[in-house]
């Protein structure tokens, strides 16, 4: 992942000073309404990721400086996971898990947190890894619309169990084409565009209960259509695929609704 001035790599022991400036930074930068999109961790927690056996940290540099960050999780079966209560059925040693993901206000807008996720992705591919996962806010507009571009479906609406937040269960089959094991059930033809309105925080109450509501009636949300400003929603279908379907609908979602 190598941008004009950017590169990409595994953060380690050396970098906790710069990831806990980073976060700092992004903090005091967010709007006093805005600060429970991001759960501050300690320099404890950071190091446990940093230093982690079933986890770990990339991070974005500008050159020396450190510009962007991201924890993901690579779970073992049997041991406790992030998110338990979203897909279980899979097991953990199919999952890659995304979380804490943090980009200096001044690089929003270039999709680094896209590109992030992708390159964990491919990274976690290689080891196996057949799904990802990410909860993200629903007042956090932002990181779910990067989440849907990257290819991931929005299918589960709910509130955190631990904390009451409302938020979006994303998830993405990452296996090879012919690997259909634990893929999400593909979506026919029947669409619903829901508007996300002039102003999309003041209209995020109404939208979490009418997202709630479709993924209750068998809907994924699968992407924005940026010509009318609507979250896409596509109909399951009643019987499994093959997984190129999959790999093709994708494609096509890629080029319907991100330009």
């Amino acid at each position: 992942m190598n941008g004009k001035h950017l590169t990409a790599k595994k953060l380690n022991d050396n970098h906790l000073q710069d990831v806990m400036a980073l976060q700092k930074k992004i903090i005091d930068n967010l709007h006093p309404d805005e600060r429970h999109f991001i759960l501050q961790r300690s320099a404890e927690e950071f190091q446990q990721h940093l230093n982690g056996k079933s986890s770990g940290m990339l991070g974005v540099f500008d050159g020396d400086r450190l510009v962007a960050q991201m924890v993901y999780g690579l779970p073992c079966n049997g041991e406790k996971r992030d998110m338990p209560e979203f897909r279980p059925d899979i097991a953990n040693d199919h999952l890659v898990i995304y979380e804490a993901v943090l980009v200096d206000p001044e690089y929003r807008g270039s999709s680094l947190m896209k590109r992030m996720l992708g390159f964990v992705e491919e990274q976690a591919a290689v080891h196996g890894r057949k799904h990802s996962l990410i909860q993200i806010a629903i007042d956090n507009p932002a990181s779910w619309i990067n989440a849907l571009h990257h290819g991931m479906f929005i299918t589960r609406v709910d509130r955190d169990p631990v904390d009451g937040a409302k938020v979006l269960y994303l998830e993405k089959t990452i296996a090879s084409a012919g690997d259909q094991s634990f893929m999400p059930r593909v979506v026919s033809g029947k669409t619903y565009s829901l508007h996300l309105g002039d102003n999309i925080h003041a209209s995020i109450p109404a939208l979490f209960n009418k997202m709630q509501y479709l993924v209750q009636k068998g809907y994924y949300g699968i992407g924005l259509d940026k010509k009318t400003q609507s979250l896409v929603w596509r109909k399951r279908a009643k019987t499994k695929e093959y997984m190129s379907t999959i790999v093709m609908q994708s494609v096509k979602k890629q080029q319907d609704y991100v330009s």
